[in-house]
Parts: C-alpha cells; sequence; structure tokens
C-alpha cells in the first residue's frame, strides 16, 4: 500500500489536510448510510444548487412543449412539476437518490494519503479508510473530490452520480450501476446463468494482463469505457501505479477473477449486465459487475 503516494506524487500530488480528510470520509459515511440526505448534507450546496436549477431548466423547457419525457425518467410520472420546483436543494438531490446508485462500506477511521489539486479550486483526495472493529481488517483506498467550503471542504457532486443522471435523461438503461439504484432493487433479481464466452475470454485475458503485471493495459483495455469516462486521468494514472507497485492490490483484484470464473452472474438489462454475487468470499466488495458496450464485455468497476 505504500505504493499510492509514489503514485500521486508523480501527479503532484500534495499531503492531505485533517479537514479534507473529515470531509472525505464524511462522505464515504454518508454514502454507507444509505440515507440520501445525508448523502446530501456531505456535497457541497453550491454543487446541489447548480444541480436542481440545470435540472429544473430542462423540465421548463420540456413543459413548454408539451412533454414530460425527463420528468417521468428522473422522478416518475406521478410526480407533478410544481411538487418538483418546491424541493430544496437537499430534498431534490434525496428525491433523484431513489434513482441513483453508489457503492458504499462502512469506515470508522481513515488515513490521508495524497490530494491533487485539478480546476476551479477542487481536490482529488485519495485516503485509506478503515472499517469498524466488527467488520474486519481490510482497509480500502478510495478518491473523493472536494470542494472549498469556507474555512473547511465539502465533497463535490461525484461525477458517477452527473453521469447518471445524464443516462436517465437520455434514456440509457445499459448501465453498470442502473439495476442496483433503490428502484431497481425494489423490484427484486433474476436467477443466475453460465458465464457468455465474450465474459470467459474477458476474465482469462484479465487474469493474465494482471498475472503478468500489465496494469496499464488492464486498466486502459478491460475496464468499461464508461468507468474511464467518469475517473479523472490522473485518479486513473493513480490507480494503475497503485496496481504495478502493490502486489497485495494485483492479489485481490487476481482473487477476484479466480472466484468469479468459478461462478455464474446474474443478468439484466437484455443480458448487457451480469453481476457476480461475491458475498461472504472474504473480499472487500460484495459484488463484481460486468457490462457489454458496442458487443464487448467490460468490467465496470
Amino acid at each position: 500500500m505504500a505504493a499510492y503516494p509514489l503514485a500521486w506524487a508523480a501527479v503532484s500530488s500534495t499531503g492531505v489536510s485533517m479537514s479534507q480528510k473529515n470531509a472525505a470520509l464524511e462522505f464515504l459515511q454518508a454514502v454507507a448510510s444509505g440515507d440520501p440526505e445525508a448523502v446530501a448534507f456531505a456535497i457541497h450546496p453550491d454543487d446541489l444548487r447548480a444541480l436542481r436549477l440545470r435540472i429544473l431548466t430542462l423540465l421548463h423547457e420540456e413543459a413548454k412543449r408539451g412533454d414530460s419525457t425527463v420528468r417521468n425518467r428522473l422522478f416518475g410520472p406521478a410526480r407533478p412539476l410544481d411538487e418538483i420546483e418546491h424541493l430544496t436543494d437537499t430534498g431534490f438531490y434525496a428525491t433523484l437518490a431513489d434513482r441513483l446508485y453508489l457503492p458504499g462500506r462502512e469506515y470508522d477511521g481513515a488515513e490521508g494519503i495524497a490530494s491533487i489539486a485539478e480546476k476551479d479550486g477542487k481536490v482529488e483526495v485519495l485516503i485509506r479508510a478503515r472499517p469498524p472493529r466488527d467488520r474486519g481488517k481490510v482497509q480500502v483506498v478510495n478518491v473523493v473530490t472536494l470542494k472549498p467550503f469556507g474555512k473547511d471542504w465539502k465533497a463535490a457532486l461525484p461525477s458517477e452520480i452527473e453521469a447518471q443522471i445524464d443516462d436517465l435523461i437520455a434514456g440509457r438503461h445499459g448501465t453498470s450501476t442502473a439495476a442496483r439504484t433503490p428502484a431497481a432493487l425494489r423490484g427484486g433479481g433474476r436467477s443466475t446463468a453460465p458465464a457468455q464466452p465474450g465474459i470467459i475470454e474477458l476474465l482469462a485475458t484479465s487474469e493474465k494482463l494482471l498475472s503478468e503485471g500489465k496494469c496499464d493495459v488492464y486498466y486502459g483495455k478491460q475496464m468499461s469505457p464508461n468507468f474511464r469516462r467518469v475517473t479523472g486521468k490522473k485518479a486513473l494514472a493513480a490507480l494503475v501505479a497503485a496496481c504495478q507497485n502493490s502486489l497485495g492490490t494485483r492479489e485481490m483484484l487476481l482473487a477476484t477473477l479466480h472466484i468469479v470464473q468459478g461462478l455464474e452472474p446474474r443478468y439484466e438489462y437484455e443480458g448487457q449486465r451480469a453481476t457476480y454475487d461475491l458475498t461472504g468470499q472474504g473480499l472487500p466488495f460484495d459484488h463484481f459487475v460486468l457490462e457489454q458496450v458496442d458487443k464487448h464485455w467490460y468490467v465496470a468497476e
């Protein structure tokens, strides 16, 4: 794990302040709570306001045309526009969150690793988060984008959430996260089925690449274009460097690939998404998700 500071040093990183670490941990704890209002309170209020105004503008424009497509996709056909207009910034996000998904784990502490200054005063903070004593000993590295908030910091609206909202607005249904939203989970799951040939090839190739230490090829070719779209270039470079320099990181990825090759996935969205249940496998996550983009299978997250 000592490779992470070296990786971020290569992309002009600096140390993580106490207020930055606390803001990042607050956001991760809010996500783990499953409470959308807690998540909203951990996000910078300027980002929440900008999100609400941007979407309200779209809703007003389509309402003038006598259309309600975007409103239905984001809020459901039963919620009228005037009710949406009266939502606070926090309430607006919390209502949208029923159709959004962020993975989360419980943490009770963290160690700052590095931070990278971005445009508009933002910083990408890399922390190693520690689970509660009764939740194991595996510490997980997370990247959280922060913005100044007075003398402190708040999490920026995650680019993953922005991407999911854009997918909803455009009516794209094949994303890797869509079936894990609160709304989708209430609809129940489906039975598993054998892995398709394309999945078998993806897993075998990924295992070979990581065994050979070719982390740059793994992240550049095997990870989904959607993942690369919402992951900053510097953050991606840090992940590649960590994989190359940390035997523990590679071993965890290889263990995951080895385990899933002995399991069957659950398919969703007309076979474009495949999820492996890794509950009880001793990994720091309980699902491994693949998605099909332009007839090719990729690791989604």
